[in-house]
């Protein structure tokens, strides 16, 4: 059996008239959020609470086993109907991982534009060190999603251009997995959503950072990177989900200095790059890398990593991709030090 289960999605310029009316039949509302993306929407997400009781946690800074079960020990004896969750990525990913173990429905609102994290059945969990260390699978993906245009466009650019490169992966890791295959009917639409994370990134992207305008090219980036890529990983199977530039980003951020000063889709981003050399795929590739030069994403190892940190957890990091790809549905064949070689010099 086929299942679609794919989240209410609400996209506005102003969404709160719409999400003070969505929660209209709920009483008691755990808040999961972060710091500076509470702040960025203080005011507005307030007055949608007014009359509800609600109660606001932190998500501790990490989407981390250890912290949400220190945040589910400390509700405990609450009782709740709804949880939203409210910032980026990690933030909501932690309040996924909540709406499962609590079986709430879960309505969530992205401050930034850098993940699908908002629309997806996936929590990518870390170690307390910031390391990657599993994904966690959700029995559903989030209920509603309220995306507020205006918040969006406000927030740092440095989020959007990030989530342009993790959007770019979506299409390029799944075609790679599913070329020449034969494919469900859940995964067939995901592979045609699929080309829009290609598509409206080259496209628009360049538009979508540089504009201070909530327009139609802003709104199609925007929805893409939180929505389109989202639905593609709800709808497709999950061995078409990820390849080699998600195993780059997450081996790499064993090197601790990774993860505090490069941003997700900035390292997959990277990661596209060297899953395309490695495929000779050269047309790809140098579209890309003119694209990546007009908005300044990484092409080179160099820009991500401190060439003695990386030197030091080489062997570390290189073994850890290659067990990740292993036996994957990826259709590419090479060597240990071919991969090494083009990892460390892709430009």
């Amino acid at each position: 059996m086929e299942k679609s289960i794919l989240t209410e999605v609400y996209m506005d310029k102003s969404i709160w008239s719409t999400l003070k009316q969505e929660i209209e039949n709920y009483t008691n509302i755990l808040v999961i959020h972060g710091e500076k993306s509470l702040l960025s929407i203080n005011n507005n997400f307030f007055k949608t609470l007014e009359n509800k009781k609600y109660h606001l946690v932190h998500y501790g800074n990490e989407c981390c086993h250890n912290i949400i079960d220190s945040i589910l020990k400390n509700v405990e004896n609450h009782t709740y109907d709804l949880i939203i969750g409210v910032g980026g990525g990690k933030s909501i990913d932690a309040s996924k991982v909540i709406m499962d173990k609590l079986n709430l429905p879960l309505f969530t609102v992205p401050t930034i534009a850098s993940t699908c994290a908002a629309v997806s059945y996936i929590s990518v969990m870390y170690n307390e060190h910031h390391v990657f260390q599993e994904l966690y699978f959700l029995n559903r993906p989030p209920h509603k999603t309220f995306i507020d245009l205006q918040t969006l466009i406000e927030a740092p650019k440095k989020y959007l251009w990030a989530g342009i490169g993790d959007t770019l992966a979506k299409y390029y890791e799944m075609n790679l997995k599913a070329r020449g295959k034969k494919l469900n009917f859940n995964t067939t639409m995901g592979e045609k959503l699929s080309h829009l994370c290609k598509e409206s990134m080259l496209n628009y992207g360049q538009h979508a950072l540089s504009t201070t305008e909530v327009d139609d090219e802003f709104k199609e980036v925007v929805g893409v990177i939180l929505v389109t890529t989202g639905v593609v990983s709800n709808l497709i199977d999950f061995k078409y989900n990820g390849a080699l530039a998600h195993a780059i980003f997450d081996a790499l951020t064993k090197i601790k200095r990774v993860e505090e000063e490069h941003l997700h889709g900035e390292v997959v981003a990277f990661g596209i790059l060297v899953q395309l050399k490695l495929e000779e795929n050269s047309l790809e590739l140098n579209n890309l890398l003119k694209f990546y030069k007009e908005i300044k994403l990484p092409t080179t190892l160099d820009e991500i990593v401190i060439k003695e940190e990386y030197l030091e957890k080489r062997d570390e990091v290189v073994d850890k991709i290659l067990k990740s790809v292993a036996g994957s549905e990826m259709p590419l064949s090479f060597t240990r030090d071919e991969f090494i070689k083009t990892l460390e010099e892709t430009k």
